[in-house]
């Protein structure tokens, strides 16, 4: 049975990786990392990196076949290359790096992962959910310490695909909780940064494996769809 046509002009999961490429590319023209960068060779990335990810956006098919395509293998290939050129390992491990790289950074790793990570959010389904947008795993809270700056929130440190510092304002929150996570653009709050926000209905008893996607019935929808409506709106 054929598959029928699928708007993918659309689909959230499409709009959040463009605002992620666009993240991108206010990196690369800004040039402001302490690390040696082959900037030129992160603008021909970026270029191939846009057209193929339009060449998805106007393809018209179904979610669920386009992630095996090979248009998805060559973005993923493209974000590891894009990873390698503006994230040099060897380089970042014997870099000071203060607040505002820190957060450039962050915003790459969010760029690229969303990239990359297109091909599994497609995966889904053929549906156009808000919350197939963003990567949303379990994690397992690590640590929690007051908000220097603000008396209702918190840092948390907490372990999923990678570990994230993730302010929260859920007094609640605990060590060795496990608890759904979405993976958002990196923000500053009141001096804090943070890479993610807990979204599930409390701490989730069952089903949840840290670093996997979470059932739905844990994932609390409203706030990650309003932040999903707010990124496309803005893109």
């Amino acid at each position: 049975m054929v598959k029928p046509m699928s708007d993918t002009r659309s689909d959230y999961r499409i709009l959040v990786a463009e605002h992620a490429l666009g993240i991108l590319e206010s990196v690369i023209k800004a040039k402001k990392l302490p690390i040696p960068v082959n900037w030129k060779k992160a603008q021909e990335l970026h270029s191939q990196t846009r057209s193929a990810l339009m060449q998805i956006k106007f393809s018209f098919m179904p979610p669920t076949m386009l992630a095996h395509s090979e248009l998805a293998k060559r973005l993923q290939e493209l974000a590891r290359e894009l990873a390698a050129v503006l994230l040099p390992r060897e380089w970042l491990e014997k870099t000071q790096i203060d607040q505002k790289t820190r957060r450039t950074i962050a915003e790459i790793k969010y760029a690229i992962r969303t990239l990359y990570g297109l091909p599994a959010r497609l995966s889904l389904g053929d549906d156009n959910d808000p919350l197939y947008a963003v990567d949303i795993e379990c994690v397992e809270v690590l640590s929690v310490a007051k908000h220097p700056n603000a008396d209702n929130l918190y840092i948390t440190r907490a372990k999923g695909v990678f570990t994230y510092t993730i302010v929260t304002n859920i007094k609640d929150v605990r060590k060795g909780d496990l608890r759904a996570a979405a993976i958002l653009p990196p923000v500053d709050l009141r001096g804090q940064l943070s890479e993610a926000m807990y979204c599930s209905r409390g701490r989730i008893e069952s089903g949840c494996t840290a670093g996997k996607r979470p059932p739905v019935n844990g994932i609390e929808r409203s706030e990650v769809e309003k932040i999903i409506y707010s990124i496309v709106k803005g893109k």
